[in-house]
């Protein structure tokens, strides 16, 4: 029925789908089928109209049982390609369903990629946060240890000239210079302690103000040939305190007085600020 192009509607497309899939056998068979329908037009285009070729192709090939329908031809056709058509479907779905649980494991495996990967970037933060705290810590209790070096050696130079002024209070040649406060420091008071047989000259000073930036306090051996003559530069303590290991004064040379001024950080050789304390021998 295809050679004579009478099909229509389902087995058409039947006929058309099945031919599409390249069948051969079924190809030879048609062309076979429009040969000998050329050659029957062609032996009887006297006989009659075109309506008669026609109607003797149908009933030569229904009586001759030559062809098979076209539905025949495609619903009887060796069982070897019937079985793939029938299976392609399963294999398909088959393929359809791996293909999408494939799909799943990867949106699985990048999902939990991803939340690994969050737990980590989180965890290294977190991390981040704690070894900047440590360090933080680290730096301050090192600060602490320092500060606490540096008191303890102030302590250490502290109870050593103590000890001097111990010694030299208590030495028999000691002399003892007593200091009493002036107007820029109503409330200090001072006491300067030389023993020349121990080499030793200490001061000790309570209730001085701090001194400005920059500025230091400065102690003096006021002779009766050379003046004043520097003898020691100090900063006391918040509460105003020090104790301080200072030079001997000059030998030969008569002791007239003794006294503090505030001078630049460092002293000078002569004194230039004002007078804080003083005292004679």
């Amino acid at each position: 029925m295809e050679a004579l192009g009478t099909l229509d509607g389902e087995d058409a497309r039947a006929m058309a789908a099945h031919l599409a899939e390249g069948c051969d056998e079924c190809q030879a068979e048609l062309r076979s089928f429009r040969e000998a329908l050329t050659a029957m037009a062609i032996s009887t285009a006297g006989d009659g109209p075109a309506d008669r070729i026609w109607q003797r192709l149908e009933n030569r090939l229904a009586v001759g049982g030559a062809a098979p329908a076209a539905s025949t031809l495609i619903n009887d056709r060796p069982s070897a390609r019937t079985p793939n058509r029938a299976e392609r479907p399963g294999v398909s779905r088959s393929w359809r369903i791996a293909t999408v649980a494939a799909a799943a494991a990867a949106i699985g495996f990048a999902v939990l990629s991803g939340n690994y990967v969050s737990q980590i970037a989180t965890m290294r933060q977190e991390d981040s946060v704690r070894i900047a705290a440590l360090s933080r810590q680290a730096r301050t209790l090192a600060s602490e240890l320092e500060d606490r070096d540096r008191e303890l050696a102030a302590l250490h130079d502290q109870i050593s000239v103590s000890g001097q002024l111990t010694q030299a209070m208590l030495a028999p040649d000691s002399r003892i210079i007593r200091l009493g406060p002036l107007p820029p420091a109503p409330d200090s008071t001072g006491v300067v302690a030389v023993t020349p047989s121990g080499n030793h000259a200490v001061l000790q000073v309570a209730g001085l103000p701090p001194p400005p930036p920059g500025k230091e306090y400065e102690l003096w051996w006021i002779g009766s040939k050379s003046g004043p003559l520097r003898a020691a530069v100090f900063a006391p303590t918040a509460h105003g305190d020090a104790t301080v290991a200072s030079t001997l004064p000059p030998t030969g040379e008569q002791l007239l007085a003794s006294a503090i001024t505030l001078e630049p950080a460092g002293g000078l050789d002569k004194p230039s600020g004002a007078m804080y304390l003083k005292g004679a021998p």
